[in-house]
């Protein structure tokens, strides 16, 4: 096995190798150019020799051999000792030490025994540039903000030398030109559109520079001084219309494939502007650029289809636009549509060779064989020549040989040289399928290059299956192509190649991925000149793939970052801040991956203000003049209408309006005009932009004088004082006057019938008011104003005016100002009594009603106007629960009456007003976390709030729904809305509430979450001790949701007693954000911590220890009613007590022991209150309410003496007042001069008689 290896190996490199090897006539690889090639000689001893190269090189089995020729004949290159060499292996002449005589038409033939391979005719050319002739400079002086232009004459050479203009320092040194005033014509000429004073020469000069790209040198000359003149005018009077400078001529010819100039340079102050355009359709998108500002078009790789005529068009906004049209024709050296190629055949097969050529004008095709023209080749039956083609029949081993293809017009020629081999072959796949991607919809190729003789049949295999027809085509150089590519179509190929001598395949791939779509495509923009325009561009592609986004501007790429105002933002928009008109053209969007492209594109039009028209003609007549004008362009936003302005030599400054809304169609106008004036006229054309420039002003027209024909308008008259009388009136303008010595006649009187006009005259035009004293207040007068010049009175009769006299401060205050219903919280019936018409002393306007409360205070007080002779209004300024003040005045057209008296007035509570800011929440997916603000108009004292919810579908709101449990702390701010739908949009209502019902509502809208749950947030949380239950206590625990974030959508309680190792907890609480933990064991220390949760996560707060006190210790309570206390009811039972045990005390005190003598006592001083009754013990016999009503009967009748309080004690009571004699008796009060009992001697049961 190991020798069949080895000798198969060797098998295999004996086949390469003889395949290597095959027989091949030459190929030209490397040949000189068609046209010319330049070289360049050492002019000067000490310049270096420039070598140059003249190529050719071939390949071909056997190794060809190489000759030339120059002018025609056998050139013999080895004649010229060492200056000339051909490279080694190769036909290339090298050409050391070039010399004039090297100038010729050379010509490489390169030949084996196979054939003989003819290259390009090529003409060397030496390169040269002469100097200018030595010039002294000279000095040119220019106008200021006129055109110029300064003449080059550059030097002979050849090539043609660029010419060029530079600015040449006093010391030598020089700098280049770039201003958009000054351009270089294509001979050489430097031209300034308008010269300013910066370009005079100070401390320069002027040159001009001609320069050879080849020898890369230049030369200087033609130098100029130019010195700049002042016009006599300001800068903005300084001012000229575009003028031709250099044009382009009217036919221009251009050659395919190359680049073309075409030039259009106009002068003028200010700059003017260029605009081409091509007759019958747009410019070349991608090719076409402006050069020198704007000045040419620059139109590269030139094809037939730029034939035609472009315009350029000049405009500054002075004078009429300036336009030029060049035709071009487009001419083209000859270029092949269908190239010969290089044929491998068998014998006995049939080969032709194709050549057809194109060119204007037309070119001539003739054939080469083997180096000679094919009339001179021997003869061939088989083979038969036609213009062009030759097809050479069964073949021979002989037919093996050269042919070339020359195609030759004026212009040039092109050149081809190929040959046929005879051969027999097996089949050689030289290029094998490449794994390829591409996109859906486009057309893609498959490559597979075969070789071998006869010619190789290819066929495409694809899951076993040959791809023929419909969307797949085998091409006849082996390559599959598949159009409409679709995804079905990426998988594995083969190519598999065969002909008689054996079959070789070759394995490649295909991957379809999604094409690239712009989905939102860039609008056509219409923008007045200075603003923005933005073009939006979005588009998709594969995932796979990166997706960039360019921008072009009339086929050419944006550069961003040399032009500030174009912004490209984050999402691929294209924004062109402050547009110009040279930004009008089309925008491109180009989206690109590595596999395509889509393009969409926007026209982007910069409209500007019309250019100001041109007067043509002013009539002037007796009292008009007759306007005539042209308009002198749009700027591509059509006129939309006219005005005509003037000005006189009253205001020479000031520009009035004649005519403001003249139509567009409209080229004339008549407009009328004063007595006594000077005028002079202008027009203005109008565009949806705005106004443009004013045209030139007109000559002057004059008019002769004449009586007013107006009297002052707004004649009135008031008073400023009680007692005044002041006649106003606005000025007539001096345009107004109509001759000299102009001025007004006043007239008034009263308006009383009988009463006489009285008159003044104001001798100065511009015043505008006369004031007349001493009359009576508020008195109605008639008044008028006449005008008069020279001439005499207006010709108008003045009308009549009404004016009233000054009005005075109101001396009456409305009466009987009284409350008569209040009708709400905020509103109630006012009535008053009318005051006079005579106590008003003016012009009569109404009521005013001042209202304020206490806080307020009276010096601000609110204002409600009652209008008219009403004497009874409802007023619903008042503030809802308070005590409310208001008066009442009347008022003139200028004072306040005196006030009515200060009524004051409680108003009930009323309803709140909305609450300050209502804000919802996410917690989880069907809750909401609502915050709000008290109302800042409570209205009253809150009692709570009310939440309604309903659902929001599109446009229809569901059934209100309330939130239960009532919010009935009115400082509770905050609250859960739980139990809503998940993804469902509701509207959230709140009302405050206060006794008098529930207020204005406030209501927000807001979306629940999704479903999606999240880990919420870790939870914080307060708490606080609650009184005892039942010997246990009791903790709230406060949810404090993290709003902000995560909250979570509801939560729970874990609670232990400090050292267990178990938790326990409460249930979820889903409505609210508290949790009362209950059943707790008094005096202990626990750890809580709150859980949040949302869907199946959930969140841990930090562990919080929380010291429950002892029953007996200082717990928290909610604050109690002092009336239903406990410790308050169980004091009165005990004190209720005590006192029922001090009465039985005193009964029986007052019962034990012997009978004292105290009834003969008080009986001696007269109480004989008691009856008698039998058996004794009268003192003690009565019961008490007897005695009280004794006591009452004595203290009613006068004759008895008073009895102090003291007595009833010493009475009922055990202790006494004052002091007790031997035998029982009372001596304190009842004794003379006794004194009370000092403190320190009470005994202890009087002490506790008044416990």
């Amino acid at each position: 096995m190991e020798s069949f290896g080895k000798l198969t190996l060797l098998l295999a490199t004996l086949i390469v190798s003889a395949q290597c090897l095959t027989q091949s006539p030459p190929r030209i690889v490397k040949q000189p150019p068609t046209d010319e090639l330049l070289f360049q000689v050492a002019v000067q001893q000490n310049e270096n020799d420039k070598p140059f190269i003249i190529e050719c090189e071939a390949e071909g089995e056997p190794a060809p051999k190489y000759r030339w020729i120059k002018n025609g004949k056998h050139f013999d290159w080895q004649a010229y000792d060492d200056r000339i060499s051909q490279q080694p292996g190769r036909g290339t002449l090298v050409i050391t030490s070039p010399r004039d005589e090297d100038v010729g038409q050379y010509q490489c033939f390169t030949e084996n025994e196979w054939g003989i391979a003819t290259s390009n005719s090529v003409f060397v050319r030496k390169a040269e540039l002469n100097s200018f002739k030595e010039e002294q400079p000279i000095t040119l002086t220019a106008e200021e903000g006129k055109p110029f232009k300064l003449t080059c004459n550059p030097p002979d050479g050849w090539p043609k030398p660029n010419v060029y203009w530079l600015i040449q320092n006093s010391d030598g040194g020089i700098k280049s030109i770039n201003s958009s005033r000054m351009t270089l014509d294509p001979e050489g000429n430097l031209l300034f559109s308008n010269v300013t004073k910066a370009d005079a020469s100070d401390d320069f000069t002027y040159a001009c520079s001609a320069t050879s790209v080849f020898r890369n040198e230049y030369k200087l000359g033609n130098r100029v001084i130019l010195q700049v003149v002042s016009g006599g005018v300001s800068a903005s009077q300084n001012r000229h219309e575009p003028v031709a400078q250099y044009l382009s001529r009217n036919n221009e010819v251009a050659l395919r494939g190359k680049k073309v100039e075409i030039y259009c340079i106009y002068g003028g102050t200010p700059l003017p502007q260029i605009r081409w355009s091509k007759e019958g359709g747009a410019l070349p998108p991608e090719r076409t650029t402006q050069g020198n500002y704007g000045k040419s078009l620059i139109i590269k790789h030139v094809k037939f289809e730029d034939q035609g005529i472009y315009s350029c068009e000049a405009t500054n906004g002075i004078g009429a636009a300036k336009s030029h049209a060049v035709t071009l024709q487009v001419l083209a050296a000859p270029y092949f549509t269908v190239e010969p190629q290089i044929a491998h055949a068998a014998e006995g097969e049939e080969v032709t060779f194709e050549c057809e050529a194109s060119g204007v004008p037309i070119p001539q095709i003739s054939w080469i064989y083997n180096g000679k023209p094919i009339e001179a080749a021997p003869p061939n039956p088989r083979r038969k020549v036609t213009p062009n083609k030759i097809t050479i029949e069964r073949l021979e081993s002989k037919d093996t040989g050269n042919y070339g293809c020359n195609a030759t017009n004026s212009l040039g020629y092109v050149y081809k040289d190929v040959y046929v081999n005879v051969l027999a072959l097996p089949p050689e796949i030289t290029e094998p399928p490449k794994d390829e991607a591409t996109v859906d919809g486009k057309t893609v190729r498959l490559t597979c290059r075969v070789f071998g003789a006869p010619k190789p049949v290819v066929k495409w295999v694809k899951g076993g299956s040959e791809l023929t027809g419909g969307r797949f085509k085998v091409l006849d150089s082996g390559d599959l192509e598949i159009g409409d590519v679709n995804f079905y179509d990426g998988g594995d190929y083969s190519c598999i190649a065969t002909n008689k001598f054996g079959t070789v395949d070759a394995p490649g791939s295909l991957t379809v991925k999604e094409h690239t779509t712009i989905v939102h495509e860039p609008e056509d923009y219409e923008v007045a000149a200075g603003t923005s325009a933005t073009f939006r561009c979005n588009a998709v592609a594969d995932t796979s793939l990166k997706l960039t986004i360019d921008w072009l501007s009339n086929g050419q790429p944006l550069d961003f970052e040399a032009e500030p105002r174009y912004v490209r933002a984050s999402d691929s928009s294209l924004t062109i801040a402050k547009t110009s008109e040279l930004d009008s053209g089309t925008y491109t969007c180009v989206a690109r991956t590595d596999l395509d492209e889509a393009r969409a594109q926007a026209t982007l039009v910069v409209q500007d203000v019309p250019n100001s028209p041109t007067l043509t003609t002013v009539s002037c007549n007796r009292r008009d003049a007759s306007v005539q004008w042209n308009p002198m362009g749009d700027n591509r936003a059509p006129i939309l209408r006219y005005t005509i302005q003037y000005n006189t030599s009253f205001t020479p400054d000031t520009w009035e309006v004649a005519f403001d809304s003249i139509p567009a169609t409209d080229k004339a106008y008549t407009v009328a005009m004063s007595p006594w004036a000077n005028y002079t006229f202008r027009v203005i054309a109008w565009n949806k932009i705005g106004p443009s420039l004013p045209s030139e002003h007109s000559d002057v027209c004059t008019t002769q004088p004449d009586v007013p024909s107006k009297n002052p308008d707004n004649v009135e008259g008031k008073g400023t004082e009680p007692d005044n009388l002041v006649i106003s009136w606005t000025p007539m303008p001096e345009i107004e006057h109509n001759a000299p010595n102009f001025m007004y006649r006043v007239y008034w009187r009263k308006d009383i019938p009988g009463e006489q006009w009285q008159s003044r005259e104001i001798n100065k035009w511009e015043n505008s008011s006369l004031m007349i004293s001493n009359q009576p207040t508020y008195q109605r007068y008639r008044i008028k104003v006449v005008a008069i010049n020279e001439r005499g009175e207006a010709n108008v009769s003045p009308k009549d005016a009404i004016g009233y006299s000054g009005e005075d401060v109101p001396t009456q205050a409305p009466k009987n100002f009284t409350l008569v219903q209040v009708t709400g919280s905020t509103s109630a019936l006012l009535s008053w009594a009318a005051v006079s018409p005579e106590s008003v002393r003016g012009n009569f306007k109404g009521y005013k009603i001042h209202t304020w409360t206490d806080r307020e205070g009276e010096s601000n007080p609110r204002e409600i106007k009652i209008k008219g002779d009403s004497q009874r209004a409802v007023v619903d300024k008042f503030i809802p629960n308070t005590m409310n003040h208001a008066r009442i005045l009347v008022y003139n057209g200028r004072y306040n009456g005196p006030p009515s008296d200060t009524l004051s007035f409680e108003t009930p509570e009323g309803v709140p007003g909305t609450v300050q800011s209502f804000d919802a929440f996410h917690m989880g997916s069907s809750a909401l976390y609502l915050v709000w603000k008290r109302p800042e108009q409570p209205n009253g004292h809150l009692t709570g709030y009310r939440i309604y919810y309903q659902v929001v579908k599109g446009t229809k709101v569901g059934p209100l729904m309330e939130r239960e449990p009532h919010i009935t702390d009115p400082k509770q701010t905050r609250a859960k809305l739980a139990g809503l739908e998940t993804g469902a949009k509701y509207r959230i209502h709140i009302r405050a509430t206060t006794r008098a019902g529930e207020g204005k509502e406030y209501f927000i809208e807001m979306r629940t979450r999704g479903s999606v749950s999240s880990k919420p947030d870790p939870p914080k949380f307060k708490w606080h001790r609650l009184p005892s239950d039942n010997g246990l206590a009791a903790i709230k625990v406060v949810w404090l949701p993290n709003i902000e974030g995560k909250p979570g959508s509801h939560f729970y309680v874990r609670y232990r007693l400090k050292g267990e190792a178990n938790f326990q907890k409460t249930n979820p609480e889903m409505a609210e954000d508290y949790i009362v933990v209950r059943g707790l064991r008094p005096g202990e220390v626990y750890e809580f911590l709150v859980v949040a949760v949302d869907g199946d996560y959930s969140s841990e707060s930090e562990l919080e220890e929380v010291e429950t006190y002892s029953i007996e210790g200082p717990m928290i309570q909610a604050k109690e009613n002092v009336a239903t206390a406990g410790w308050f009811i169980g004091m009165m039972l005990a004190i209720a007590f005590l006192l029922l045990v001090l009465v039985i005390v005193c009964i029986i005190k007052r019962n034990r022991g012997g009978k004292y003598a105290v009834h003969e006592r008080e009986a001696a001083r007269g109480r004989n209150d008691y009856a008698e009754e039998p058996g004794g013990f009268h003192e003690y016999s009565q019961p008490l309410d007897s005695k009280s009503q004794g006591r009452g009967s004595m203290s009613s009748d006068p004759k008895q003496p008073p009895e102090s309080d003291t007595d009833s004690m010493a009475e009922y009571g055990e202790g006494d007042t004052g002091r007790f004699t031997e035998d029982g008796s009372f001596i304190g009060q009842y004794g003379a001069g006794g004194n009370k009992r000092r403190p320190e001697e009470q005994s202890p049961s009087a002490m506790a008689t008044y416990v």
